[in-house]
């Protein structure tokens, strides 16, 4: 493996780490904030905390002996509602931007057949990049949708966040958009979350959508092929 592959590498597996250190910090936090009287809140903390943990341990796997990113590795799939993957990524994010208005919008169910570890990073990324570009206390909204009509007919859920921040400029949208090379190269620094959103829908048969002008703000939408369920809402 030539030095210039494993540093693209690395850097994908830098970035997963800093995202699961980023919210182990923010349950952990929780106690500190006067919210440990709640023992229901308190559960799913430790829940999301071994969770992201549990992450890491396999990320340093991944480093030693191989520096495969999480892209790579075989999709491990079964039934995923993505409601309950954005309001994952919501409470999340919350944490870490407690003052930040994010609002949650559901239309239809929307079970799909996904790798449910890669496609949480991926709508954490793709949310934590609203947050980063847009101003303090701008509103965000998270809504998903399922099963509406693709090309050709097919049935699909998406999953849309929507800012009302400066929009996004031609490169990110890019590293949203673009086919992925032969290569399946990342790009390094700080588009690297986007790289991470488009490899993570490519690799589940998905497609990428963005919607952004200079002051009007950004949607990007992410769409998967949705599968039947007997039950449920």
């Amino acid at each position: 493996m030539s030095t210039h592959k494993r540093q693209q590498q690395l850097e994908g597996l830098l970035h997963e780490l800093r995202t699961s250190l980023t919210t182990i910090r923010g349950w952990a936090e929780l106690p500190l904030q006067g919210l440990s009287d709640d023992p229901e809140l308190m559960v799913r903390a430790l829940r999301r905390i071994q969770d992201e943990a549990d992450h890491m341990h396999q990320v340093v796997q991944q480093v030693l002996p191989r520096a495969d990113a999480s892209w790579v590795r075989p999709l491990e799939t079964e039934p995923v509602d993505l409601r309950d993957v954005a309001d994952e990524a919501v409470a999340d994010l919350g944490l870490l931007d407690p003052e930040r208005p994010i609002a949650r919008e559901n239309s239809g169910r929307a079970a799909v057949v996904a790798d449910n570890r890669m496609l949480r990073h991926a709508v954490r990324n793709l949310l934590g990049n609203a947050l980063r570009h847009t101003p303090a206390g701008s509103p965000v909204t998270v809504a998903v949708r399922g099963p509406v009509a693709g090309a050709g007919g097919t049935p699909r859920v998406e999953l849309s966040v929507s800012d009302q921040g400066p929009g996004m400029g031609p490169q990110d949208i890019a590293r949203l958009t673009s086919p992925r090379s032969d290569e399946g190269r990342i790009e390094l620094g700080g588009g690297i979350g986007l790289t991470i959103v488009r490899r993570v829908v490519e690799r589940h048969g998905g497609e990428v959508s963005v919607s952004s002008a200079p002051g009007r703000g950004t949607t990007v939408t992410v769409a998967f092929p949705a599968v039947s369920v007997s039950s449920g809402n």
